[in-house]
């Protein structure tokens, strides 16, 4: 994506992890009320976010703008744009599930929901760690992947897709035996953490240890997962769209198995006669499993 056409939200959020906790909270503020900062002078957003002035013009020098002038002339565009666009969840109202909703409503709503969680995450992907993610995946000896809970389902898929086109790779959904094979690896060795929250204990533990060990270490978590970002030399971020009910099950599942798609794609592409010829292996003994 061009620098001049990404929008303020996509700079906001890649830049999001290196921010400083007040410029964070200008941050969520504007994230949440952008059309009415949009409109704000700065002694007016300074009040509302509950921040000082110069922590603003710090947060916006840091996602690329010259000045609060600038960013405000960002914002605007960015609202143009958005009341213009034509897609379908935009027709919508509100995404979100409400106990008036109809019944009726809620495919449309989920659909829209998953919809702008893709989008969202695809707009603060950075292309060169994604780059640099795939390179690390096919060059490693072995690749360890941890997750618990909703992102434990992640991390199995995950594993199932290296696992068929011939990739060492260890998966386990218990986070004591995750620990374990951490402090085994070498430098010659990957772990992969996926944690939307990027705060689960278990996990940032484990890329902890793995890091400690000598490992190469890769995150995949929320924009606003730092805590286990620390550990990772390479992070991708999911967007955040967040629901009442179950979010971590919902909006931030898809956006992690659409990284993982990315991720193993990625893989194939860099090594495509190899690597399609373990999965026609595979796909032909999986075939003779079946009527």
């Amino acid at each position: 994506m061009k620098a001049d056409s990404e929008s303020f939200e996509s700079k906001i959020k890649k830049f999001y992890a290196v921010l400083l906790p007040s410029e964070k909270k200008a941050a969520d503020y504007v994230l949440l009320h952008t059309h009415d900062v949009s409109s704000m002078s700065l002694a007016q957003l300074s009040t509302e976010a509950g921040v000082s002035e110069p922590t603003i013009i710090r947060f916006v020098r840091k996602i690329g703008c010259d000045g609060f002038s600038v960013f405000k002339m960002g914002l605007m565009k960015d609202w143009g744009r958005e009341i213009t666009s034509e897609k379908p969840h935009k027709l919508l109202v509100d995404l979100h599930i409400k106990e008036t909703d109809k019944i009726e409503d809620i495919p449309s709503k989920i659909i829209g929901l998953t919809v702008k969680a893709l989008e969202d995450t695809l707009k603060i992907i950075n292309t060169d760690e994604y780059i640099r993610s795939v390179a690390m995946i096919s060059t490693s000896n072995i690749i360890d992947i941890y997750g618990v809970g909703n992102s434990g389902s992640i991390a199995g898929d995950f594993m199932n897709k290296l696992i068929r086109i011939g990739l060492n790779c260890r998966q386990y959904s218990d986070s004591h035996l995750q620990q374990i094979c951490a402090g085994h690896l070498t430098g010659q060795d990957l772990a992969i953490a996926i944690s939307h929250s990027g705060s689960t204990i278990d996990t940032v533990k484990a890329l902890e240890i793995a890091r400690k060990s000598g490992a190469k270490t890769m995150a995949i978590t929320n924009y606003k997962g730092r805590n286990i970002s620390r550990y990772a030399d390479v992070t991708l971020y999911t967007g955040d769209v967040e629901t009442m009910f179950y979010s971590e099950t919902m909006a931030s599942r898809i956006s992690q198995l659409a990284i993982v798609d990315m991720l193993y794609m990625g893989v194939l592409l860099s090594n495509y006669d190899l690597y399609t010829k373990r999965l026609d292996k595979v796909n032909l003994l999986v075939k003779e499993k079946n009527y």
